[in-house]
């Protein structure tokens, strides 16, 4: 098991075929807070470890054993924004996530 903190490693283990998948983690890492410290979607959880100098949040998928570490509010929020650039292309995560959804009721 090991930490990672570069984004594209950490999801080379994500089933990213899965537009389930996606927008489960991308929830679980924009939910959670320090009032709610530990949010889980799907196969993802993230939950947040505050600190005096930030908050650290730690995202698990439970089909592979490496954790993602996003060392401060800065890089969650850009892990957030690499999600919709990489997956939704650009677009806003639930306007995708809908997009994705409609497709899979015309099939």
């Amino acid at each position: 098991m090991a930490t990672l903190t570069v984004f594209d490693d950490w999801l080379s283990g994500v089933d990213s075929a899965d537009y389930n998948d996606i927008y489960c983690l991308y929830n679980a890492v924009n939910t959670v807070d320090t009032h709610n410290p530990k949010e889980e979607w799907g196969a993802f959880n993230c939950t947040v470890k505050v600190t005096p100098a930030r908050n650290m949040y730690f995202v698990k998928c439970s089909y592979f054993d490496d954790y993602l570490l996003l060392a401060s509010d800065k890089a969650r929020s850009a892990f957030l924004k690499h999600l919709e650039g990489k997956y939704a292309s650009g677009m806003d995560m639930e306007v995708w996530y809908t997009i994705q959804s409609e497709k899979d009721k015309d099939d």
